[in-house]
């Protein structure tokens, strides 16, 4: 099943504000973490498209979404932002975190 990214309105005003390299997007990330539940971790960052990234635009933003990271979300996804609580991502069925920055992805890994 497609997935789809819905921007609520202030969402988008702030990531419209941003100032995006070329080659650049945003990336929604989601890892296994690991207790006792199923348990994930989830975060957007400034990043470059990678190979396997499912890509999609809106707006003029490309989103970037990893393979690993899709078997952690639900087909449907909301982007919103409040000032005092940061970005949040949530589906229909459940908020997956607030209080998300934004910052660009860590180039000195490995």
């Amino acid at each position: 099943m497609e997935l789809s990214i819905t921007i609520r309105p202030a969402a988008l005003k702030e990531l419209q504000a941003l100032h995006l390299n070329e080659g650049e997007g945003i990336r929604i990330g989601s890892s296994y973490v690991g207790s006792c539940s199923l348990f994930a971790d989830y975060q957007l960052s400034i990043d470059q498209r990678q190979e396997g990234d499912e890509v999609h635009e809106l707006e003029g933003i490309p989103f970037f979404i990893s393979e690993k990271s899709k078997a952690y979300l639900h087909h449907e996804l909301f982007i919103d932002y409040n000032p005092a609580l940061g970005y949040k991502l949530s589906s229909p069925e459940e908020v997956y975190k607030y209080d998300l920055s934004l910052k660009r992805a860590d180039k000195e890994e490995g």
